[in-house]
């Protein structure tokens, strides 16, 4: 459809495409991945400043460009508003299809809160604001980005472009700012002694940060359908924002390390070191305030990115069939979800909580990298069947190596995709477990409801009168169940060797303290005095915090042992759950046939009859 058109319009087949250039691809894509270095400061304590910078270097080669290249090439043949939600289902079926549509779209809902908070809390390292300003300026960015976003997708191109070039512009100052100042190697040491030493969590631990630094490509997919001649624009932009991203993260990174040193008191903290300490020391004040209202830059222009593609996912969800109808109105003359759009932004805005009680969901990034890494473990296996289905004359971009390259790249991926689920953290595994476990159930709710494919097509998706769902959906939830069971019961095993060294806490006499341990009781010795109580310890004996016990204090996050446990249990009880299943599915495929030609009987009966209802 054209711009100009005033229609009443609902669902995708009224989307309206825009001309949208690449560089406002290339700023959201830049969004989306990236805004800036922020999050590799906790990076280079882990791992050590060289090995650190190596590691940035190559994950592109091995993670990032594979990824890249699989999303172009797919993506210039199938540029449809859904993007690879919308691949999933060729590929997949329409059970893999609900897994992903409700993934994005929970995980939209939820995560992109988060961008809120930390864009307020950031300025309140500059201008000292009460917790009622807070809570005014977080509605207040939640409601212009919802205004951007309903004047539509070339807007919020044009938004992320800017700040996405404010961005740029900032960390190239620190470079050139740290660079000047040169006086240490940047690259020494090599390694931190975070774990004694070990090669094997040392290098989890930067992988975890690194494969997330360089993630989130695939989200842009979701709004193909809205750019003109996408299936050219997007593959260009996609081989500009990865080079852009690289420098983004390097360049800045040598040049604060050396110039500011003290490598191992890097942090995300703005009270500590990090990027923005390369201006504190060695240029005038006003750079470090721009710096920081950069860094609010970049949180609103991922917020603003992330609103677009929870709409997006929403528009989906109604308009295969998943959700209410009302979700996929479109504005008469832009073409945008509005509905989807103020969903998102009002469970955004209760999210927050109450001006006197407002909440900090920071926390809930524990979810972002089961759901991320489902997002792309999808993806990629669609593209590895479609690769096989598509003509290669219906594909205008390709990418290297032909088919045997292509493989390779999605193997990378997928070794990528488990390794970022068990070295992120026991934390992030079993928010993500517990999360993903849900999804059948949301899928089971809102296909008997809303009928699912089975509305555009019934009789290629007929409904099991006995179950409600599609034929054979039982049994692919029983795999489903199994499956995840299974991996998170191997998941539990592999947490507890990874992380046995430094996850849990441990009593330790006076005497027998070593160097790192009399730092962690220096700096936690509130905390240590609680947990020495909490344990009972009574012959002298003092309680070293833990990884997640310093993280979090208290709750369950702060229990490695408990976490374990939990993952344990919830890996058997799916297991047992999946097998359960399975069995009930193969009993009830025994009798198919009768029940398929009944319901195959049903849907030409539906299709004769509002036939009949068009005529009259």
């Amino acid at each position: 459809m054209t711009e100009n058109a005033k229609v009443s319009r609902i669902g995708v087949k009224d989307i309206v495409t825009k001309r949208v250039g690449v560089p406002a691809v290339v700023g959201m894509f830049y969004a989306m991945c990236c805004a800036g270095a922020f999050g590799i400061e906790e990076m280079i304590p882990e791992t050590g400043p060289g090995l650190a910078i190596v590691m940035l270097v190559a994950l592109p080669f091995v993670w990032a460009l594979p990824y890249s290249y699989i999303l172009a090439e797919l993506g210039s043949a199938r540029p449809v508003e859904g993007g690879n939600i919308v691949w999933v289902k060729e590929a997949l079926g329409e059970f893999w299809f609900g897994v992903m549509v409700f993934v994005n779209f929970l995980w939209g809902l939820v995560a992109n809160t988060v961008y809120v908070v930390l864009a307020v809390s950031y300025f309140g390292t500059i201008v000292e604001i009460d917790s009622l300003q807070a809570y005014v300026m977080k509605v207040g960015l939640i409601l212009i980005f919802f205004i951007i976003n309903l004047l539509g997708i070339k807007e919020v191109g044009a938004v992320n472009t800017i700040f996405s070039v404010f961005v740029m512009a900032a960390f190239l100052i620190v470079a050139i700012v740290g660079f000047a100042n040169w006086h240490s190697n940047p690259m020494e040491p090599f390694m931190s002694e975070a774990y004694d030493g070990a090669v094997f969590p040392t290098l989890g631990a930067g992988l975890a940060i690194g494969l997330w630094m360089y993630s989130g490509f695939d989200e842009i997919s979701l709004v193909a359908g809205e750019i003109r001649d996408s299936h050219r624009i997007i593959p260009r932009a996609l081989m500009i924002v990865i080079p852009l991203m690289i420098a983004t993260y390097i360049l800045p990174t040598l040049g604060g390390l050396a110039s500011v040193g003290n490598w191992e008191l890097w942090t995300t903290d703005p009270e500590g070191l990090g990027y923005h300490s390369v201006l504190q020391n060695f240029a005038p004040m006003g750079f470090t305030v721009f710096f920081i209202i950069v860094a609010v830059l970049g949180q609103c222009s991922i917020f603003n990115m992330c609103i677009a593609v929870a709409a997006r996912a929403s528009l989906i969800l109604s308009d295969e069939h998943f959700g209410p109808k009302s979700l996929a109105k479109l504005t008469s003359k832009r073409g945008t979800p509005w509905v989807s759009l103020l969903v998102v932004v009002a469970v955004t805005t209760a999210l927050l909580g109450t001006p006197s009680k407002q909440s900090d969901f920071t926390f809930l990034v524990v979810l972002d990298v089961f759901f991320s890494v489902i997002v792309c473990g999808l993806t990629v296996i669609s593209a590895y069947i479609l690769k096989r289905r598509i003509p290669d004359s219906e594909v205008p971009f390709k990418a290297p190596g032909g088919r045997p390259m292509h493989n390779i790249m999605v193997g990378l991926c997928l070794f990528f995709c488990v390794a970022m689920l068990l070295l992120s953290g026991t934390d992030y595994f079993v928010g993500g477990l517990i999360l993903i476990l849900m999804i059948p159930v949301l899928y089971c709710i809102c296909k008997r409801v809303w009928k699912g494919a089975s509305v555009k097509d019934p009789e290629s998706h007929l409904i099991d009168p006995r179950t409600k769902l599609g034929f054979g959906d039982v049994t692919r939830i029983g795999g489903y169940f199994v499956g995840f069971g299974a991996f998170g019961v191997a998941g539990r095993f592999f947490l507890a060797w990874h992380e046995g060294a430094w996850g849990p806490g441990y009593a330790v006499r006076p005497e027998d303290l070593g160097e790192w341990e009399a730092d962690v009781l220096a700096d936690l010795p509130e905390l240590s005095a609680a947990l020495t109580r909490q344990n009972g310890l009574t012959d002298g004996s003092v309680w070293i915090p833990g990884y997640y016990e310093a993280e979090y204090e208290t709750g369950f996050f702060a229990n490695w042992d408990g976490m374990l446990a939990t993952i344990l249990w919830i890996g058997l009880a799916a297991i047992a759950a999946g097998v359960a299943l399975l069995l009930i599915g193969k009993r009830l495929s025994a009798d198919d046939a009768r029940f398929r030609a009944q319901a195959q009987a049903e849907a030409r009966q539906a299709a004769q009859a509002a036939k009949r209802t068009t005529n009259g």
